[in-house]
């Protein structure tokens, strides 16, 4: 494996435990923003691995987070399902940047909480 990947991976291993380290605290407005942000550079790391690992192991050149997630589908290593979650969280990263509104923050915390960590976590283990 490509030492560059390996050095990335074990930076996203410990976004990821930092993230679970959050997700598993009391809820409230301090935490939610705390997994939020957890969150944002969890999700930088784990499209930038993807993108590495994908001109490592298939030699493609990738640019962009839905690109990267794409191409991991068609090369058989998520489900349909899988990619079009990770399609809507590369969205809601780009949203929460961008506005910031009470009620879609305490939106994304749940889906973060629900749906993207779990994600997140198995997309480590494709690429290791």
């Amino acid at each position: 494996m490509d030492q560059t990947l390996i050095l990335k991976l074990e930076q996203y291993g410990k976004a990821l435990n930092s993230l679970k380290e959050v997700l598993t605290g009391p809820e409230n407005s301090i935490v939610r923003d705390s997994a939020i942000k957890r969150f944002e550079f969890t999700y930088e790391l784990a499209w930038k691995n993807a993108k590495v690992f994908l001109n490592s192991k298939f030699g493609l050149d990738v640019f962009s987070p839905k690109e990267v997630f794409r191409e991991l589908r068609k090369n058989n290593l998520l489900s349909d399902e899988e990619t079009e979650t990770l399609l809507l969280m590369v969205d809601e990263r780009n949203k929460i940047i961008h506005t910031y509104s009470e009620d879609f923050s305490n939106e994304l915390y749940q889906r973060i909480k629900n749906n993207y960590f779990g994600l997140l976590v198995k997309l480590h283990q494709i690429l290791k």
